[in-house]
């Protein structure tokens, strides 16, 4: 049985991972806006499958209003190779700018 290099350097790490996040085309994790009253956001990068798992997580910048909703965010498109689409589960527009953060991981 095949060891993961999760598997064989777990005993030495020491904190979460870490990696830069930059905007390129091979860029595998970032932060992107999804800017207020908008409803998807496109990101552009090669590394990019259909079979790609993306994995996201967000922080508001603001304070939301008591009776505003929050929206959830999801995939929407994936262009295998080009780039990947987020936007909210409801298809409305957000009342304030929102970053997400992504990473991929490639699931074959």
């Amino acid at each position: 049985m095949a060891l993961t290099l999760e598997q064989l350097w777990r005993p030495i790490f020491r904190g979460p991972l870490q990696t830069k996040t930059n905007s390129q085309a091979g860029q595998w994790a970032g932060r992107t806006t999804l800017n207020s009253g908008s409803v998807t956001v496109v990101i552009s990068t090669t590394n990019v499958n259909s079979d790609s798992l993306i994995l996201t997580g967000l922080v508001g910048n603001a304070n939301v209003a008591s009776g505003t909703a929050i929206h959830g965010t999801e995939v929407k498109t994936i262009s295998p190779g080009g780039y990947f689409t987020l936007g909210t589960m409801d298809g409305i527009g957000i009342a304030r700018d929102t970053i997400i953060m992504w990473t991929i991981v490639k699931a074959s």
